[in-house]
């Protein structure tokens, strides 16, 4: 943006802009705005690329995510696989439990 131009707010558009644009035909509408209009979107344009400029790009998304999906796999596999265990000693204790009279389960 030129220092003769004055940056278009929402305030500057109600006040100065929307008058004259009651009374623009579409020849002057392209020759009073579309200037104005043009540099706000470049402007626009510039600061988003700023914005996303460290975003990963898609393959380094979809790379970190299928890494991210192979990780909770294996946790889900090894939940699954530690409960099995669990409830194979949880009844091999109950059965020394049994056998020897005792209930280990009141010592906790």
């Amino acid at each position: 943006m030129t220092k003769k131009q004055t940056p278009l707010t929402l305030e500057v558009f109600k006040e100065v802009l929307m008058p004259q644009i009651k009374t623009l035909t579409l020849e002057t509408f392209e020759e009073a705005l579309m200037p104005q209009i043009k540099t706000l979107i470049s402007e626009s344009h510039d600061d988003l690329e700023e914005k996303i400029k460290h975003l990963p790009t898609r393959e380094q998304y979809y790379a970190r995510e299928d890494k991210t999906m192979g990780e909770l796999k294996k946790i889900r596999e090894e939940v699954a696989l530690t409960g099995h265990h669990y409830e194979k000693t949880n009844k091999r204790v109950d059965i020394i439990d049994k056998h020897l009279g005792i209930d280990t389960s009141t010592v906790f």
